[in-house]
């Protein structure tokens, strides 16, 4: 079976996804915040599993050919509409072959109403949605690893405990602390790193399990979190600065995806990013890495645009036509006209090129 599982952005939603990857070996991550980019991620997974089984696909995300698929969402209340949609395009799909379940497992009472409707949407407001997915999922499969019982069942506990506000429950003060590490763990941008983005936040959570029972470890978990997202990011704690790891972490993803991410802008070379921001130190390092590059260019979720360069273009130029802005030769910044809010990096980048293309044409080139 092929598991697709669609989770919240904070603790509990992370934690649901810490526990299904211990009971589940072929299985895809997704991660929403609420509003328009669930149904986003939603068409990602139904496009996904319907193309799931053409080469092409099996390719480029390394699927393998399965004829049973589970969707998985967690602490994610839908919209009736959106419940509707849901059911109505799997529908689609199993009357063209695929053998497709829906589990949703949430706790948020806003989901009531689709709740009643639907038989694959399970409300429970008594429990956080972490210890729902932990406890549903025994029910029905075995844990990779038996043993692993040991520290996920106080780590559910602990997760429950915040996550529901009750003060005297296990690890209550514990799960402050580790809520606190997952909203602010953003060294690797969500929308370009999704994976890695989602590897590191699990991976510190992970970590909890060896403070949680000890005598004040929350404490304890609370200084070393810093220390822990250094080795987490691939650098050493004791010979180098946050900045300068979290920097060199970026680049090296950043130049993995030169291929997908280059923009060609007349006879310059340039790198879109979407949504990294603060990217002075960043993109300098970069274009010193990639010298095939004559420009970086970041999109904000607002369409505010922010244009680097290392001497080999005028960005401020570049700026002023594009995006109606202006700035410095190697630093510069504007905002893209009539832009289009997105959660897919495609969507933003087509965005850039039409703009470009677009002058091309009025010159005549």
């Amino acid at each position: 079976m092929q598991v697709h599982h669609l989770s919240h952005i904070d603790l509990d939603g992370y934690g649901c996804q810490l526990i299904s990857r211990h009971f589940f070996q072929n299985i895809y991550f997704y991660n929403a915040n609420y509003g328009k980019e669930v149904l986003a991620r939603i068409n990602a997974i139904l496009n996904n599993i319907n193309h799931s089984l053409e080469s092409r696909l099996e390719d480029k995300f390394h699927f393998k050919t399965h004829n049973k698929f589970l969707i998985l969402i967690t602490d994610l209340n839908l919209s009736s509409s959106e419940s509707r949609y849901l059911q109505e395009r799997v529908d689609e799909m199993r009357l063209n072959g695929k053998d497709i379940q829906i589990t949703l497992l949430d706790h948020h009472i806003s989901g009531e109403e689709s709740a009643k409707i639907y038989h694959w949407y399970y409300l429970d407001i008594n429990r956080c949605a972490t210890k729902i997915t932990y406890e549903t999922l025994q029910q029905n499969y075995p844990l990779l690893k038996p043993q692993d019982k040991d520290w996920l069942t106080p780590m559910v506990e602990m997760i429950n405990s915040v996550d529901i506000w009750k003060e005297n429950g296990f690890g209550f003060e514990f799960g402050k602390v580790a809520m606190s590490m997952i909203s602010n763990s953003n060294e690797l941008n969500r929308f370009m790193f999704d994976t890695e983005h989602r590897d590191y936040k699990l991976q510190l959570l992970k970590q909890a399990k060896n403070y949680l029972q000890q005598e004040n470890g929350e404490i304890l978990f609370d200084n070393e979190i810093f220390r822990l997202k250094k080795i987490a990011l691939g650098g050493n704690p004791d010979t180098s600065t946050m900045d300068n790891i979290a920097s060199n972490a970026q680049v090296k993803l950043l130049s993995a995806k030169k291929d997908q991410c280059t923009l060609d802008c007349g006879d310059k070379k340039g790198f879109l990013s979407y949504s990294m921001g603060g990217i002075s130190v960043l993109a300098n390092l970069f274009l010193n890495q990639n010298p095939e590059f004559d420009f970086y260019i970041d999109v904000n979720p607002r369409g505010n645009v922010s244009m680097r360069s290392n001497g080999k273009c005028d960005v401020s130029a570049m700026s002023k036509e594009f995006f109606n802005g202006g700035g410095h030769k190697n630093a510069s910044g504007g905002k893209i006209e009539g832009f289009k809010e997105s959660f897919l990096y495609e969507d933003i980048k087509s965005q850039i090129e039409q703009i470009f293309q677009n002058s091309r044409e009025r010159k005549g080139i």
